[in-house]
């Protein structure tokens, strides 16, 4: 392996893809925050993709409250910021959005000699779940912020070598 695969390359080079993708795909700014939001009870929309191979396994997981999915969700379709998108565009563009950033990752692990392929990506819907790694598995999480929105990008990730 040519890159250090260490957990702080992982969420350096997450933190760059997620602004840029924000940059370039949907026209928002999207920056590390210091801390984490409080705690929201509203409705959450996570996008998750996973990647395997000798090598390395893991997931992506992209967490958003539905109203920062809904300004996702049209920033990326070119909609009116006040439009409500429906369920279908939500799920496609959250979908889209995570695997972006999976893809990124998947390129960056290849190039470090960990080949790997991607799943197809799921959406997890609801206001009370939690994502936990499994035993060995290493959780990078990123909080970010977009304008006065928040979320937070999970990657689990587990070294086969």
């Amino acid at each position: 392996m040519t890159l250090p695969l260490t957990d702080s390359a992982v969420r350096d080079f997450m933190a760059h893809h997620l602004a840029e993708i924000f940059s370039t795909m949907l026209s928002l700014p999207a920056a590390p925050s210091a801390e984490a939001p409080p705690l929201d009870p509203s409705e959450r929309l996570s996008g998750s993709v996973s990647f395997v191979g000798e090598a390395v396994t893991g997931t992506v997981y992209l967490h958003v409250h539905l109203p920062f999915a809904a300004r996702i969700t049209c920033a990326m379709l070119g909609s009116p910021a006040e439009e409500t998108p429906g369920d279908a565009d939500l799920h496609d563009v959250m979908g889209e959005v995570t695997n972006m950033l999976a893809g990124g990752l998947k390129s960056w692990l290849c190039d470090a000699g960990a080949a790997c392929a991607l799943s197809t990506p799921a959406i997890i819907r609801g206001s009370s779940f939690q994502i936990l790694a499994s035993e060995g598995v290493s959780q990078t999480k990123l909080h970010f912020a977009s304008n006065a929105d928040h979320g937070l990008l999970e990657v689990h990730i587990k070294f086969n070598i």
